[in-house]
């Protein structure tokens, strides 16, 4: 059981979700403000921040001046534009608003102190997100140092983060965290809306809550390691399926003759947002727009002109994307993930990396299954020429399925390198970004359905039982949805904060970890870095071996993360720091580890020896 202290949140964490709160406001406001106040509170969040990304990327690429200042702009913009008549909202969108958030509000609760966890958040993810936080422009090779393993990868997770540390007098650590569970919030209020048909009037409480259930709990490839995390995976599946949506309806209004306008425009800055979250996403902005381009090939009339709408929709996203890779190309020596000369590839591999993925597909079936049969539900419907909403939303899924997986496979013959290639390296998680634009499809065809009869006589009980279960489901759930609480990661906290009160920064300092394999000093970096106390320049070295760690002589501090014999007075089972005193080493502080709860069960991201959990 974790213990409920471990779930009070702390003065740093909850000035982490006042900026979440505020930058979420000022992106809600600014989409509001691009939009002519067309779209609801949710597509205006996205909006929003795609209008952000395009703003503050274009001013960090072409100039060095601070960040702040256009990101103080546009905050003001949008917190302003919530006031105007025109573009405030409405009270149907704070009913929304207001019903998801409370509906919400147990999840909220348990993730309110959540720890920043996981590999790729302390290699990169926070290291980029505390660069900008801290100098206000972007890394380089010829600036400051990032301490980050790809500083030269797409930052528009981080920079939402950056508007969440405007108004903090410290980096937001958790932000990204926070940011995450707000999209999610926002595909709940999406999916509801769909489920009704109805833009303009709040869903009702139990919509809401089938929309949080089909977001997270019903959804196939909800993880909660994934998702509830400051991990890329959560936007990217967001707005592919707020891209998805938009697309497909402007496509179905300009297929009609109706005015499609504010669609493409919402969806062209939707797609500003996928194309530079993550390095993959490019395929699926690409993928967006070529579904897009071919069921504009079915229209009635004007398919030519609506060719061309779908061209200039991709323009900002394109523009971005290309100027993102000019100031990579130009400013990094490595900076990003970079393909393998030709002479590299995988090509021999092909059968293995197919089999490979096959074998995550069987090992993770459910998502796949449904997956594809709402892919061959658009097949059969555009091969019958059924081309109403639904069918161009489930098309827009097969499309993107399409080229997405094109595209990875592409990718694991030519870009990833050794097993991580040949292995079909996170094949899963990858298609999990696929899931909440299969959902939306399934939602659009599912709701014309009547569900009375399914439900027989009880009926009447079923949006009782929706709200009941949206409030209640994360207490079981509360070791996975609070994954960064096991037991290694505690004490891998407990290390780096104990280690932070007793060194200054720019001080150097060995971590002597016996038997590691490499995973645990990320995670003590991480957390001398980026979390309160705060060591930012703080030099670090490893030693895997105790008695290699003591013959070191040119650290002035060391720290033995688990006495595996006595050393010195240290006892077995405990941490120690110690500080150089000539040509010896001499005790500085001693302390235990906290004891792992009884049958405690955790996943093996962290190596246990180093921690004294060696079983």
């Amino acid at each position: 059981m974790i213990p409920f202290a471990l779930l009070i949140p702390s003065g740093a964490d909850l000035a982490g979700w006042a900026g979440v709160l505020f930058a979420s406001l000022a992106f809600i406001g600014f989409g509001r403000l691009l939009t002519a106040g067309r779209v609801p509170v949710e597509a205006a969040l996205i909006a929003g921040w795609g209008g952000a990304v395009l703003v503050l990327t274009f001013w960090g690429i072409v100039t060095p001046v601070n960040l702040r200042i256009p990101g103080a702009l546009l905050s003001a913009f949008g917190l302003g534009a919530l006031l105007l008549p025109r573009t405030r909202l409405s009270g149907e969108d704070w009913r929304a608003l207001g019903r998801v958030v409370l509906l919400a509000l147990p999840l909220l609760a348990v993730m309110a102190s959540a720890r920043p966890s996981l590999a790729d958040t302390w290699l990169n993810l926070l290291p980029n997100a505390a660069y900008i936080y801290d100098h206000g422009f972007f890394p380089a090779d010829a600036r400051p140092p990032a301490y980050s393993f790809i500083a030269g990868a797409p930052y528009n997770m981080q920079l939402a983060g950056f508007v969440a540390g405007l108004v903090t007098t410290d980096f937001p650590a958790s932000a990204m965290i926070g940011f995450n569970l707000v999209l999610l919030l926002a595909a709940a209020l999406l999916l509801a809306r769909l489920a009704t048909g109805e833009d303009q009037h709040a869903p009702s409480w139990s919509m809401v809550a089938l929309g949080l259930l089909l977001v997270t709990l019903l959804n196939p490839g909800f993880s909660p390691r994934l998702h509830l995390s400051d991990y890329s995976e959560a936007s990217v599946t967001v707005t592919l399926a707020f891209a998805g949506w938009f697309a497909a309806r402007a496509l179905d209004r300009l297929n009609s003759g109706r005015d499609a306008a504010f669609d493409l425009w919402t969806l062209a800055l939707v797609l500003v947002v996928l194309v530079n979250i993550k390095q993959e996403s490019v395929s699926l902005a690409f993928g967006v727009l070529v579904a897009a381009g071919i069921l504009g090939l079915f229209a009635r009339h004007a398919a030519a002109q609506m060719l061309v709408r779908i061209v200039l929709v991709g323009l900002p996203a394109l523009l971005l994307y290309l100027g993102w890779r000019w100031y990579v190309l130009n400013h990094f020596a490595l900076g990003e993930l970079k393909g393998m000369a030709f002479a590299d590839w995988h090509i021999r591999e092909l059968p293995l990396i197919l089999w490979n993925m096959l074998r995550a597909v069987g090992n993770r079936a459910f998502l796949f299954v449904v997956l594809i049969a709402v892919c061959a539900v658009a097949a059969w419907r555009l091969w019958r020429r059924e081309l109403d909403l639904a069918t161009r939303l489930c098309a827009m899924l097969l499309g993107v399925t399409l080229v997405y997986n094109a595209a990875l496979l592409f990718a694991y013959v030519a870009h990833f390198v050794g097993e991580m290639g040949i292995g079909a390296h996170s094949y899963f998680r990858y298609n999990t970004h696929l899931s909440l634009l299969m959902m939306a499809a399934i939602v659009v065809i599912a709701r014309d359905w009547n569900w009375s009869k399914f439900a027989g006589r009880w009926h009447h009980f079923v949006p009782a039982v929706l709200v009941l279960v949206v409030l209640l489901d994360p207490i079981p759930f509360l070791h996975m949805i609070r994954f960064d609480l096991e037991v290694p990661n505690l004490r891998a906290f407990s290390l780096a904060h104990e280690a932070a009160a007793h060194i200054a920064d720019n001080e150097k300092l060995l971590l002597i970890l016996p038997g590691d394999n490499g995973s645990v000093p990320p995670t003590i970096e991480g957390v001398l870095r980026y979390t309160a106390p705060r060591r930012p320049n703080v030099e670090l070295d490893v030693e895997s071996d105790i008695k290699a760690g003591f013959a070191r002589t040119d650290y002035p501090r060391a720290l033995l993360s688990c006495a595996i014999d006595p050393i010195d007075g240290v006892p077995v089972g405990n941490a120690a720091l110690f500080d150089r005193d000539g040509a010896a080493w001499r005790l500085s502080n001693t302390w235990a580890h906290e004891a792992a709860p009884r049958g405690a069960r955790w996943s093996q991201v962290l190596t246990p020896k180093p921690l004294c959990l060696a079983r």
